[in-house]
């Protein structure tokens, strides 16, 4: 095997964690340039920050944080000052080109992450400038791309896509980002990190060194698995797009979430009799569809339930216990058995953060986040102030795998600064600042 290819930082990971976070480290650094709904909302904040005429990664952090004030949630108010879009003119930073720092971006799939594999009709949970970047906010995207859109509306899954597939090539990060190569372990480096990676389609082997990692593979890296015997059969499939890839009438959906409620409300209404396997209580359940309706699938699902539809059948507290190769799927509901048939069965119960790639190191303590509903990430014990990892130097889990981040999609980008800011700062290249 050939010598390593050594970059100063490898990130992990090309979803909404990972992505902007290269584009800063390749030269996007952020500017107080301050706006009128930051000013009126957060003097304090607007009084501080308007005597820092140098870029916001030269703050001193471990300073804010002294304050009571978390750096992801300052960078949050300075793009979001309020949840609705009303102008260019309210984000209160702004971006100058700086030299790139030498980085490499291993993904595995295209730039974007999950999204790439949501349902193909998908409407996000979101507000589509809620889920863009400081740096190019999806205003200025679709202005420069001839497309009408509100912002403010919930984004289809394809517009996000073309939106995050753009950003290489339009900040020219494209040659530092490399697509469809899954990493399969990290480990130590001297002070810094040996990683391996296999092509996707080839299985070609290749290895990498840096200084610094960044782990942003996601909160669903790897899913979870039904454990019941009959789960590899060819009609069971933890992959759900659109109705027209299940033939046949009967449809089993294993899960609880917003991603299966998704799937068995759409497979209703091409109409497929669901039957709608779920481990949790109906108690856990309708809260999410009562505080959900102002989302029009959740509307829906809620009609489907309160007719109810004699081609919707929610088995709540049940799991499968064994799947037969002639669709025969097994029950067990607090204690009883049952049986019913199905031609397809899909499996929408998640995933999990992926830890075991990491091998060699002191143990990477982990603390648990939840939601109000299903959605939980075991995310890593890190300094507040650059979100590094309290076990290991120099490694930085990005987005949602860093303790304290808020499960909520405007709160996850945060981590991009904090974490340039400390690389850049240990690497020499920025001083601190303080006003």
């Amino acid at each position: 095997m050939s010598e390593p290819e050594h970059h100063k930082v490898i990130i992990v990971g090309g979803g909404p964690a990972g992505l902007p976070l290269a584009v800063v480290l390749g030269g996007q650094w952020p500017y107080y340039q301050g706006a009128s709904l930051f000013e009126s909302r957060y003097p304090d904040l607007h009084a501080f920050l308007s005597q820092h005429s140098g870029t916001l990664l030269s703050l001193g952090l471990p300073d804010l944080v002294r304050r009571g004030i978390a750096p992801a949630d300052l960078f949050r108010l300075l793009h979001h000052p309020g949840k609705k879009f009303r102008g260019l003119n309210e984000v209160a930073y702004t971006f100058q080109s700086h030299d790139p720092v030498d980085y490499l971006l291993l993904t595995r799939e295209e730039v974007g992450g999950l999204w790439n594999n949501v349902p193909k009709n998908l409407l996000t949970l979101s507000p589509g400038q809620w889920m863009e970047f400081g740096f190019y906010p999806l205003q200025q995207w679709a202005y420069e791309n001839g497309i009408d859109f509100d912002v403010n509306d919930l984004i289809i899954k394809h517009r996000l896509i073309d939106y995050y597939h753009s950003i290489p090539e339009r900040f020219g990060q494209t040659d530092r980002i490399r697509t469809h190569t899954n990493v399969t372990s990290i480990e130590p480096n001297g002070s810094g990190f040996l990683v391996t990676s296999e092509d996707v389609h080839s299985g070609e082997i290749s290895t990498y060194t840096s200084e610094h990692l960044v782990y942003a593979a996601g909160q669903r890296c790897s899913l979870r698995e039904l454990g019941a015997p009959g789960q590899d059969l060819p009609f069971v499939t933890n992959r759900y797009d659109q109705p027209e890839d299940f033939p046949g009438d009967r449809v089993v959906v294993v899960g609880g979430g917003r991603s299966a409620d998704w799937a068995a409300t759409e497979l209703h209404d091409a109409g497929k009799h669901v039957t709608y396997v779920q481990r949790q209580s109906e108690n856990q359940h309708v809260p999410l569809i009562r505080d959900s309706l102002y989302l029009p699938y959740y509307a829906r699902i809620a009609e489907i339930m309160e007719e109810p539809s004699p081609r919707f059948d929610v088995r709540y507290q049940t799991s499968i216990t064994r799947i037969e190769d002639d669709g025969t799927v097994h029950l067990e509901s607090t204690g009883q058995t049952s049986t019913i048939t199905a031609d397809h069965v899909i499996l929408e119960i998640g995933g999990v953060a992926d830890y075991s790639v990491f091998k060699g190191f002191p143990k990477i303590q982990l603390v648990d986040k939840y939601d109000a509903y299903r959605f939980q990430v075991s995310q890593v014990k890190v300094h507040p102030h650059s979100y590094e990892s309290v076990d290991v130097a120099n490694l930085y889990p990005g987005g949602y795998l860093a303790q304290g981040i808020g499960l909520v999609v405007y709160a996850m980008h945060g981590t991009t600064y904090p974490i340039a800011a400390s690389i850049l700062q240990r690497e020499g290249i920025l001083e601190v600042s303080r006003p």
